[in-house]
């Protein structure tokens, strides 16, 4: 082997493909630093909040009640097997803006998910619950209160 022999230097990029690739990079990051600035939760520009909420030992939650004729009440529970049912639970926030009309529909398609009759259901409540966790990480209600009321 000849230990003189020189390696071919690499093609240089010409100056327009390298002014190209500074303003993608540049403009790509200044793009992410205002999206996190600003606030901003539409993917892919987020200010990260989904991964970096802070936990703490109180919770507040939206959760459906259904009360019968004799003023028992059941939670409407949702089928936590289906895919769909899943992720409807965030919905619920939407139920007090709607319309009366929208109001009944959604209630229904709930009631019906959760396999309950809305014969059996004088009206469906939407209570905001407050959690409060003891030491040992175990969750208790400490407090409900009416968000709104349907009747089916």
């Amino acid at each position: 082997m000849d230990d003189t022999a020189t390696v071919p230097e690499a093609p240089r990029p010409d100056r327009r493909a390298r002014v190209r690739a500074r303003v993608v990079t540049y403009g790509l990051v200044g793009v992410l630093v205002v999206g996190a600035l600003a606030k901003v939760e539409v993917w892919p520009l987020t200010s990260f909040h989904l991964f970096s909420a802070v936990r703490t030992g109180t919770s507040v939650g939206l959760e459906l009640v259904a009360v019968a004729d004799d003023g028992s009440r059941a939670p409407v529970v949702l089928d936590p097997a289906h895919p769909v049912l899943v992720t409807t639970a965030h919905e619920f926030g939407d139920l007090p803006g709607a319309t009366p009309a929208d109001q009944r529909r959604m209630v229904a398609a709930w009631l019906d998910a959760a396999h309950v009759d809305p014969a059996d259901v004088s009206a469906v409540r939407l209570e905001r619950v407050h959690r409060l966790a003891d030491p040992d990480g175990v969750w208790h209600e400490d407090a409900r209160e009416l968000v709104t009321e349907v009747r089916p």
